[in-house]
């Protein structure tokens, strides 16, 4: 990267930052590393791993199992497939910046060899229903 920092890359800079909210979180003295180097092991950032850390804490408390991970190339957004703990799968995904949790099907009702068809499908469903304006 060159010692100028253009505009092109200030625009870019400034349409990121507008497209995250920020957390400012403290740890206690030694923990940094231990975190760091777990995060590394993972393959993730420090920022990729505390948000996985977050969200799977939230789907724990909250009695759900996330199934898979999923995304849809068309249009470009991306979701969870979760299991509730009423036996109900749900899609967990974010549109235009507000997060969504839609309850779907039984488990019951989903052969486990389509799970990823299903996750896929389930994700597009929905967000069309939000282009739509519909349920």
């Amino acid at each position: 990267m060159g010692a100028i920092y253009t505009e092109a890359q200030k625009e870019a800079t400034r349409r990121y930052v507008n497209s995250t909210d920020q957390i400012r979180v403290r740890t206690d003295k030694g923990n940094l590393d231990f975190i760091k180097a777990h995060a590394e092991t993972m393959g993730e950032t420090m920022g990729e791993f505390v948000n996985r850390a977050i969200v799977e804490a939230i789907y724990r408390d909250r009695g759900e199992i996330l199934i898979e991970t999923t995304h849809s190339d068309e249009y470009d957004i991306s979701g969870r497939l979760l299991l509730s703990g009423d036996n109900h799968y749900e899609i967990d995904y974010i549109v235009d910046g507000v997060r969504k949790i839609k309850r779907l099907d039984e488990q019951k009702d989903v052969p486990s060899c389509f799970i990823s068809d299903y996750a896929w499908m389930s994700l597009e469903n929905e967000y069309e229903n939000e282009l739509l304006g519909g349920e």
